[in-house]
């Protein structure tokens, strides 16, 4: 019986191999086939390859809405987690309150993977909340910053968070605060990181979020957009016509 029993263990672990083998083959092969770029609004393309040129770490991505700045660093962090074979590039998000994450950048990685149409490829769960690149087991997991204390503890399954996106930046309480926080999760990281932060511009130009983007920072690259820039048939004719009239009613809203 503990004959069986082994062989049977040694049957499954042998399957699983095969399984996994297969996995990174078929993810291989659509990685070959995959552009990012055609789902990339144009005003994006030089960051996207700013990004692959490893030229800087910070993406300042100051945008109204239907600006498609969260689309872009979604494809960002699930193509850039995917082209990584080894699995040591994972990736964290932020938004202010835990409570608004599943309806919103967690919605957003969602539609990435889809846009992209590798969700077969992809483990998504919500307690806790997070997806799982199978292939290679690299990690996006999910934040609020309500309670800051718990961040010390975070660690991806192997590897670094190569990948830190700060969505809705600007609600965050300051610049020590967003500090304190890169410090916590990239302590050991090394050199090699990307963050982005993307918010809808505050109305006053005193407001923080504002003027650290305008700080200057060589290793940092700022790209300021709206609804003009995007391609009009992503957006629809119901947001169009809801964006000029709100744009004549309020030039600043």
């Amino acid at each position: 019986r503990l004959r069986l029993m082994y062989y049977d263990a040694l049957k499954s672990r042998v399957k699983a191999v095969k399984q996994r083998k297969q996995q990174e083959q078929e993810a291989r092969a659509l990685l070959d086939s995959l552009d990012v770029c055609q789902h990339i609004a144009s005003v994006y393309l030089p960051i996207h390859a700013d990004i692959e040129a490893e030229a800087h770490q910070y993406y300042n991505l100051p945008g109204g809405r239907g600006s498609c700045k969260s689309s872009f660093a979604s494809l960002e962090i699930v193509n850039g987690i995917m082209k990584d074979t080894t699995g040591h590039s994972n990736a964290i998000v932020f938004r202010l309150v835990a409570g608004t994450m599943r309806e919103s950048v967690f919605s957003q990685i969602s539609w990435a993977i889809d846009t992209l149409g590798v969700g077969h490829l992809w483990r998504g769960t919500v307690s806790p909340m997070r997806y799982e690149y199978i292939p290679t087991g690299a990690q996006i997991i999910f934040r609020g910053l309500d309670n800051t204390s718990k961040l010390k503890s975070i660690k991806p399954k192997k590897g670094t968070f190569r990948f830190i996106w700060f969505e809705e930046f600007s609600e965050l309480p300051g610049p020590n605060f967003t500090r304190n926080v890169l410090q916590s999760v990239m302590r050991g990281q090394g050199s090699k990181f990307v963050v982005f932060r993307t918010f809808n511009p505050p109305i006053s130009k005193n407001n923080w979020a504002n003027l650290l983007v305008q700080e200057p920072d060589e290793r940092a690259l700022t790209r300021s957009t709206d609804y003009t820039m995007i391609p009009p048939e992503w957006l629809g004719e119901a947001f169009l016509y809801e964006a000029e009239r709100l744009k004549k009613l309020n030039p600043k809203a």
